[in-house]
């Protein structure tokens, strides 16, 4: 079994560079901060904000071994052949942001997957640096969003954009996950999702299988009778959401 060609001594190593330069910035600061700020800084470790980032340093080099040791099983399910030394920028950059993403589960694991496929041949070339950068721009939501079409092993799923008649847009959106099943999506999410290019909705086209969208908006009307003269307007619109091949690539590499 070959040994994880990332440790904790590597990470230490340049969280140690970072700090002393953060050291010697911090010193040159101290010479013309006013007490102001020195007053600021105290307050902030006395607030509840700072007890939680001195909780966070403490436990730090406990849960980075952790997540190493979760890493090193991953990189054993790597035949031998496949195995390569990761890139210097994705290693460097990545596990400085693994570093603080301990508490983040789906964040961590993310990172985890990313720098497993950059030391595994037949993904490398696919790892792109823009990937770190979208890991950390990703809620819990858009996480687990993005986990369905890895567990549905699809690129799209029907949408149902929920209307009132007298209504110009849509007030609510629902993602069908199979006949039965059907989640709804926060506005937020899927603006998030779109900007960073991973997904696509299209108003304009939709499941071939358009029975789906009529067992869907069934199960959805409770949601949204209510009492008035709004109840009898509720109609809506079949759509349909897609992963990119941007987004494909993402989530082959970082939730895979």
């Amino acid at each position: 079994m070959q040994e994880l060609p990332i440790n904790t001594d590597t990470i230490n190593k340049s969280i140690d560079i970072i700090d002393e330069s953060t050291k010697e910035t911090r010193k040159e600061l101290d010479k013309i901060s006013a007490k102001g700020i020195h007053k600021l800084s105290q307050l902030f470790w006395a607030s509840p904000l700072g007890v939680k980032a001195d909780v966070y340093i403490q436990e730090r080099p406990y849960k980075l071994k952790k997540a190493l040791e979760e890493m090193q099983a991953k990189y054993d399910l790597i035949p031998t052949e496949y195995q390569v030394e990761p890139s210097s920028y994705i290693a460097l950059k990545g596990v400085n942001e693994l570093n603080y993403s301990l508490e983040e589960d789906y964040i961590k694991e993310m990172f985890q997957n990313l720098l497993i496929a950059d030391m595994d041949s037949r993904k490398q070339n696919k790892v792109l640096p823009a990937y770190i950068e979208i890991v950390k721009q990703l809620s819990i939501e858009d996480a687990s969003f993005l986990q369905n079409f890895n567990n549905a092993k699809t690129t799209f799923f029907g949408l149902i954009l929920v209307n009132y008649d007298i209504a110009p847009n849509p007030i609510g959106k629902e993602l069908i996950i199979s006949k039965d099943k059907i989640i709804t999506l926060k506005d937020i999410v899927v603006d998030n999702l779109e900007r960073l290019n991973i997904i696509k909705v299209y108003d304009d086209k939709f499941l071939t299988d358009t029975q789906q969208y009529d067992i869907g908006f069934k199960l959805i009307q409770d949601k949204y009778i209510n009492p008035g003269p709004f109840q009898l307007g509720l109609t809506y619109k079949k759509a349909l959401l897609m992963i990119t091949d941007f987004g494909k690539n993402f989530i082959d590499i970082c939730l895979s």
